[in-house]
């Protein structure tokens, strides 16, 4: 497999065992003090693509990329019968497994360790249990109108997703991470031998069994990246054909525990390291087995689950994570789950053939009013890869609306390689049908991606749209009552201020003359709605935007 050199370290660095008992743990630790990583040498910890990746939006190092401190990690360890499993930087924490209650009062009593919590439950889920349904055969009179995508037509069709394709733009150089339940048998079905044949898949991980073995688990993420880079000529075609491939499992299918939600945040920062520019994740969390750690509405804001605050985090490196946004618009729970609820990501619902919603589309908004689903995609009867060595098969979810346009966003940023991961998503949410009347069932509407390319062309001056640019600051984050801007250097005279929320509307305007020492102190905020925020700053000198949480 090529570019091996992909995060050497993160691969054959982690001594881990397989996921198959009860008894696992999170522990989280106090701090990184003595880390004998350092932010002055990322190549240590992060690939070459994933620096520049940061360095093409501006994203500074921080804390949160330095990986756990090993020695923290050799400590719990040694406390007795004590295995690791993952590990996660951006939460300082670990996850290890042990029946052994001696040594859990040791770990708990460590002084760098400031949190220890089951993950799981004594109890178990029957073996059989399967959380996707299977897919259905299609039947061979449902057609295509086009003779390079077959049946998959209708589904990118309807995104103006062809039209990209058209461009030349079809994921050539994009690094794809899918987070899913396994990719069963993708390493000999024909739909994928053109990836094959290209190398195109760049790494794999098990983050369940750590068996290194990805293709003998499940079917649910064969059909998933089937959506994006499966080709069955003259019957099917995905969105980001020639885009390369990051293959992480994250997911068990016989049961449902809070754990899964921590394999997804290893997932992630395994692609953040990587480098991978969008990630797909068609999964979601709400109830669990143990009712007692089941997620509640209110929980849907963005910043209470880990998975969904790591989906921000992930957003914040620079990357764009498209999400489904879950099938349960017809039952109790009818609402998103997380991470569909994140800040800053892509949280697509369901449609049909005829761009009506599907019935099973999880609802928002998300909890703290914001709008979710961003966007939506078809979700009824899309066309997919089955387990035969040449089979298609039509299956409803939102799983598969998810990476239907994760594969399209790849191919919009191929175009705009200069663009931030932000300006993309926001491109992609003002393409949409619905964009001036968002709801809760479709968010701002099926996006159309040769609008949303043509959005950005139209956008010419990259400079009046960069987020986080050096210089200019906001502390602290999240705010609650007042905030304090950093401007950038050399700005002296007067400046606009204006808090804009994800549809382009206005929330505070004010205008101020910063302080000697470049700051401009913001108070009076506690009207202003809870969730993500655009600060623009616009002066004689031009203009910054900086993105903001009010808690």
């Amino acid at each position: 497999m090529r570019n091996t050199l992909l995060c050497t370290l993160l691969l054959s660095s982690l001594s881990v065992v397989a996921q198959t008992g009860p008894d696992l743990h999170w522990v989280r630790f106090t701090d990184k003090d003595n880390t004998p990583y350092s932010l002055d040498a990322p190549e240590e910890y992060l690939s070459p693509r994933a620096l520049a990746r940061r360095a093409a939006q501006n994203i500074a190092l921080d804390e949160q990329d330095l990986p756990v401190d090993p020695a923290y990690i050799a400590a719990v360890l040694a406390t007795g019968e004590v295995q690791l499993v993952n590990r996660s930087k951006w939460f300082n924490a670990i996850t290890v497994r042990t029946s052994d209650a001696s040594a859990l009062e040791t770990i708990a009593a460590l002084p760098f360790v400031a949190a220890l919590r089951s993950v799981t439950t004594t109890t178990t889920a029957s073996p059989n249990t399967d959380k996707f349904r299977t897919p259905r055969a299609l039947a061979e009179e449902r057609g295509g109108a086009s003779d390079v995508y077959g049946r998959s037509f209708r589904q990118i069709e309807m995104l103006n997703g062809h039209t990209l394709h058209a461009l030349n733009a079809e994921g050539q150089g994009m690094l794809i991470g899918v987070l899913d339940s396994g990719f069963e048998r993708v390493n000999e079905i024909d739909a994928f031998e053109d990836l094959r044949t290209r190398e195109g898949i760049l790494a794999t991980r098990d983050l369940v069994d750590h068996d290194g073995d990805i293709y003998q688990d499940h079917w649910h993420g064969r059909s998933v990246l089937g959506c994006m880079t499966g080709h069955i000529p003259g019957q099917l075609r995905g969105t980001a054909p020639e885009a390369d491939y990051v293959l992480v499992r994250t997911e068990t299918v016989s049961y449902e525990r809070v754990v899964e939600e921590d394999n997804w945040v290893a997932g992630a920062e395994f692609c953040d390291s990587i480098g991978c520019d969008v990630l797909n994740t068609s999964l979601g969390y709400t109830t669990f087995d143990d009712s007692l750690t089941d997620h509640v509405y209110a929980d849907m804001d963005g910043q209470t689950t880990r998975i969904s605050i790591a989906a921000g985090i992930a957003s914040r490196k620079g990357m764009i994570p498209v999400q489904s946004a879950g099938n349960s618009g017809s039952s109790e729970w009818f609402h998103i789950g997380a991470p569909a609820d994140a800040i800053d990501i892509l949280a697509v619902g369901g449609v049909d053939s005829a761009a009506v919603l599907s019935g099973f589309s999880s609802r928002g908004p998300s909890a703290d009013g914001r709008v979710k689903p961003d966007i939506a995609a078809m979700a009824s009867g899309v066309a997919v890869v089955n387990g035969e060595p040449a089979g298609i098969a039509e299956v409803n979810g939102t799983s598969f609306a998810s990476p239907i346009v994760a594969g399209l966003v790849a191919c919009l940023w191929q175009l705009h390689p200069e663009r931030t991961a932000q300006q993309i998503m926001d491109a992609v949410r003002r393409s949409a049908s619905q964009f001036n009347s968002p709801d809760a069932e479709l968010g701002y509407g099926i996006p159309d991606f040769l609008l949303a390319h043509e959005l950005l062309v139209a956008s010419v001056d990259v400079r009046d749209d960069v987020y986080g640019i050096e210089g200019f600051q906001a502390y602290p984050v999240p705010f609650s009552t007042s905030l304090t801007l950093r401007v950038p250097t050399g700005i002296r005279g007067p400046v606009e201020v204006r808090f804009i929320d994800a549809i382009g509307r206005t929330g505070h305007l004010s205008n101020h003359v910063p302080t000697p020492e470049g700051k401009v102190e913001l108070n009076g905020l506690e009207t202003l709605p809870r969730g993500s925020w655009l600060i623009r700053l616009r002066s004689s000198g031009g203009q910054w935007i900086l993105r903001v949480v009010k808690e």
